[in-house]
């Protein structure tokens, strides 16, 4: 029992090992590790060019110099194994924060419990080993609410002051770090413990305060508290500012925060269309990251969750306070970024639904073994899309080909699969493929989701989406259609459709 915990992270350590091998950095991988060897090289000042975060100068580390040069990564698996490394680590180290919280609030057995579903979790097996800031923010976030947990209920300072600096550090990961702060609020009335009201504001005003000084200290200060004049603004929300008001954040802190709201405001800046059901679009749906979360989760989780408020339902107050930072991020998300690109934008909800499913587990009740039955299922089901665990979809899409037609983007295709194409037409030497060809075309084609579904360009691939379907897939993110030279010719001209 006590080496459980520690040969479950060692598995999921390696799962994220071999998830990344034979896989070339993606674009965004590239971009965030140029910023953060820029933020290494030429300090907090560095141009974004983009939501890229100081954070992301821990994975510039292992490659420091000429070894973060793209082709210098393409050609070394080893590199590459270097520059995901801190992602992985932030990824084992949320386990091992799920794996005590859990433990704290429900026993050791819910600990385990919660510990197999997060280990065997898609979202974070896939995820978990990139080159962007999503688990580091997820991690952050989920130590804030932990440590405030801890200051509510002890009413020791010390507790405010790691949660401030969590939040600090999650602000210094992604812009989604700013959710921490109701989330906070939120809490105060919510936690019980002996702690009266004054001392309930005075832990979060303590809070806030180290975590303003805690992001500026990220910075180290740089342009921090400069009125708003002094910047020149691109969204119209922060062109509106007085030109005399103090700006208390680092100056490209708050030129980040411009950015992302030019990305709400301007739906053709810095993306493709959103994808959803067969649908693209520019303004966002409601039910985007709904719909993630239910078909990229494995499905047994979802039975222990509403097996865990079932048993533990006369403990109202612990789940509201697990449910609401997981809602309070769907529905933020949901409901008011336009930009739903994939399920890793509400990673920071994922941890407290682990959490409230491993709650099924501290109560034996009539069938004991039925959690662990659920865990199992859920493992199985994760691992068998292993080493593509970022195009995870469960049971409910039918035959995993279908996955393109609910969800793409970085829900399905968001790795180089060059090696794996190549490596199937090896295997089946019989096939002459075409990946991606310029115009329509019989023979063996494959296309990625993306491409596919036409999140850049809607209309190249119009007239293989709605006249045919896929016959295999590799990776479960690029499809292979098997199309004759009659059946092109029967389409007549696909261009003029």
């Amino acid at each position: 029992m006590r080496l459980a915990p520690a040969l479950l992270l060692a598995a999921m350590a390696a799962l994220l090992v071999t998830g990344s091998l034979h896989k070339k950095l993606v674009y965004d991988e590239f971009d965030n590790l140029a910023y953060g060897h820029r933020f290494l090289t030429e300090g907090p000042s560095a141009e974004m060019r983009g939501q890229r975060m100081p954070v992301l100068a821990l994975n510039a580390i292992g490659c420091h110099g000429d070894g973060c040069r793209l082709k210098v990564l393409d050609a070394s698996e080893r590199g590459r194994l270097m520059a995901r490394l801190p992602t992985m680590v932030f990824t084992l180290a949320l386990g091992a924060l799920v794996f005590r919280w859990s433990g704290e609030l429900f026993g050791a057995r819910a600990a385990l419990l919660a510990l197999v579903l997060y280990a065997f979790q898609p979202t974070f097996l896939g995820h978990g080993k990139q080159v962007t800031s999503d688990v580091q923010v997820t991690l952050l976030m989920t130590l804030a609410v932990y440590t405030f947990w801890k200051a509510l209920g002890t009413g020791r300072a010390r507790w405010a002051v790691f949660a401030g600096l969590a939040v600090a550090g999650a602000l210094a990961a992604k812009f989604t770090g700013v959710l921490a702060a109701p989330i906070l609020v939120l809490m105060t009335p919510i936690v019980v413990s002996a702690v009266d009201t004054r001392r309930r504001l005075g832990l979060l005003l303590i809070a806030a305060g180290t975590a303003l000084a805690g992001l500026n200290l990220a910075y180290l200060f740089d342009g921090s508290f400069q009125t708003a004049g002094t910047y020149q603004w691109q969204s119209g929300a922060f062109r509106q500012l007085p030109s005399w008001l103090p700006i208390p954040l680092p100056r490209t802190f708050a030129l980040g925060l411009d950015y992302s709201r030019v990305l709400q405001e301007d739906p053709y800046v810095g993306r493709g269309a959103n994808y959803v059901l067969g649908e693209l679009n520019r303004d966002g749906r409601w039910y985007a990251f709904p719909l993630m979360i239910l078909l990229k989760t494995p499905l047994a989780t979802f039975v222990l969750i509403a097996l865990a408020l079932w048993r533990l339902r006369s403990s109202r107050q612990v789940m509201w306070m697990l449910l609401m930072p997981a809602a309070l991020v769907v529905v933020v998300f949901s409901l008011f970024v336009d930009p739903q690109l994939g399920i890793r934008y509400v990673m920071p909800a994922l941890p407290f639904l682990v959490i409230i499913a491993g709650a099924a587990g501290a109560d034996a009740g009539r069938r004991p073994w039925l959690p662990w039955a659920m865990a199992g299922w859920a493992a199985v089901s994760a691992v068998s899309y292993h080493p593509h665990s970022i195009a995870y979809f469960n049971e409910l899409i039918g035959p995993r080909v279908n996955a393109y037609r609910y969800l793409a983007d970085s829900n399905l295709e968001w790795e180089d699969h060059s090696y794996f194409i190549d490596r199937f037409q090896r295997r089946h030497p019989e096939l002459r493929l075409v990946v991606e060809p310029d115009a329509p075309q019989p023979g063996d084609i494959v296309v990625g989701a993306n491409a596919l579904v036409g999140i850049l360009e809607p209309e190249k691939y119009r007239w293989l989406r709605e006249n045919f379907r896929p016959a295999a897939h590799i990776g479960y993110s690029h499809l292979l259609f098997r199309i004759t030279p009659e059946e092109l010719a029967a389409l007549g001209d696909p261009a003029a459709r």
